[in-house]
């Protein structure tokens, strides 16, 4: 049984490409929240409250792509799905585009850095704008060259990116360790920058020069303005517990909620990594068949099975976390509750597996209906959790949190339940 079981899985290209991937993307994650985890032992709270505070505008990048990559990365599965040979002069369009934002960064960069060095001050605030400077240049360009991994193929060429990536990641720790502030500023250059250079490297669009053009970049910027929107208001959402701890703490609290927020980065990358890869299959799917109702037993599993992988995480958080705080991480012992409360949304983090599918199928409307509800509760939630238990702020937060997740997957099970099987997205007759 297990030998057809296993030669099964080695004549389906998909599902092993897909495992392979979603292998060494959870192998990334958890590399990088051990990192999130150690670096405590080597900075203070203080240190990593002010990396935190400085770090929350990285969230903000994406939005001077104006979408396009957004666009492209929606449009490109359902052009090749369908065999419109232009979509070279879409990624051609948007290569363009992401160099000429990337220069900005770095020229604007370089500017604020230096008006930051007169004026500023501290030291280590300035050479913290610096990075995020630089990071926001390389994440420019890596936004439109992972945008161009579509294919089943290009999968295999990410997988082997991921499993660099987290073996640079474990490495990479030394700097934190032997120059603390400085060693994080440099450990996230070092990331960031190896990430755009891998991308590049096993680019599979690598022959596709830059190339302006109005009439593409119009229809880009047309199909993913929206999306960015969508997006950006997620982002901003997603940042309100970490202003309100900010305003309600200052950074010190936020220093201290530090190690729910490594759970919590986890939490969001793991889905983000498997929808790079579902998307894009449904995508050239829906291309294909033009019947959305179609995905729904793809969508319907993942829903299922994820919070299924993500419950042993989740008990051994809740057992195992306060031995290792307290023992090895002594001065975050104040994190233990929160860190355990935001395990128990880890559950129910998959909706962000599934829930972008509404993009492909352009259903804007609920869309922004689900987005409208995301962004209120990450905002109400842990406010009204702060004011209604008798607890710290970073346990409320994270009760805050938690209600939240719950509320959004079971939301987004009906939402995508209904949408999949309307009539208007299944007009195409296989």
């Amino acid at each position: 049984m297990l030998k057809r079981l296993y030669h099964k899985f080695q004549s389906n290209d998909l599902l092993k490409t897909g495992s392979y991937y979603s292998l060494s993307s959870t192998v990334n994650s958890f590399a990088k929240m051990f990192v999130g985890i150690v670096i405590m032992r080597w900075l203070n709270p203080y240190e990593l409250g002010l990396w935190n505070a400085v770090s929350i505008f990285l969230a903000y990048i994406p939005f001077f792509q104006l979408g396009i990559q957004n666009g492209l990365s929606i449009e490109l599965p359902i052009l090749m799905g369908n065999n419109d040979a232009d979509y070279k002069k879409y990624i051609a369009s948007a290569r363009w585009y992401s160099y000429f934002i990337s220069i900005l960064f770095m020229v604007g960069g370089l500017m604020a850095t230096l008006a930051s060095l007169f004026f500023a001050d501290s030291f280590e605030l300035t050479l913290g704008i610096g990075t995020i400077c630089i990071i926001a240049a390389s994440t420019s360009l890596t936004l439109h060259l992972i945008s161009t991994f579509r294919t089943s193929k290009s999968f295999d060429k990410l997988t082997k990116i991921y499993i660099i990536e987290s073996i640079t990641t474990l490495l990479a720790t030394y700097l934190v360790y032997q120059y603390h502030y400085y060693g994080i500023l440099l450990f996230n250059i070092l990331i960031v920058v190896q990430h755009t250079v891998l991308l590049y490297i096993y680019s599979p669009y690598k022959d596709i020069k830059p190339e302006y053009s109005k009439t593409f970049l119009q229809k880009l910027l047309k199909r993913g303005m929206v999306i960015m929107l969508f997006y950006q208001l997620r982002v901003l959402a997603q940042s309100f517990p970490r202003w309100i701890i900010l305003a309600l703490g200052g950074v010190l609290q936020l220093g201290l909620f530090s190690p729910a927020m490594a759970l919590k980065t986890m939490m969001n990358l793991l889905p983000s990594q498997i929808n790079q890869f579902l998307q894009p299959q449904m995508g050239f799917k829906y291309g294909k068949d033009g019947k959305a109702s179609l995905l729904w037993p793809h969508i319907n599993k993942m829903i299922w099975i994820y919070p299924l992988i993500c419950l042993p995480v989740t008990i051994g958080v809740i057992l195992f976390m306060p031995y290792v705080v307290t023992t090895f991480f002594p001065k975050y012992t104040a994190s233990i509750l929160s860190i355990q409360i935001m395990s128990v949304a880890f559950i129910f983090s998959s909706y962000a597996t599934t829930h972008n599918i509404l993009y492909t199928l352009k259903a804007y409307k609920e869309a922004y209906v689900f987005l409208f509800f995301e962004l209120i509760g990450y905002a109400a939630f842990p406010f009204l959790c702060y004011f209604t238990f008798e607890t710290d702020v970073l346990s409320s937060i994270s009760i805050g949190i938690l209600i939240n997740y719950i509320f959004l997957y079971l939301f987004n099970y009906f939402l995508l339940k209904q949408v999949l099987f309307a009539d208007k997205y299944n007009t195409k007759i296989t």
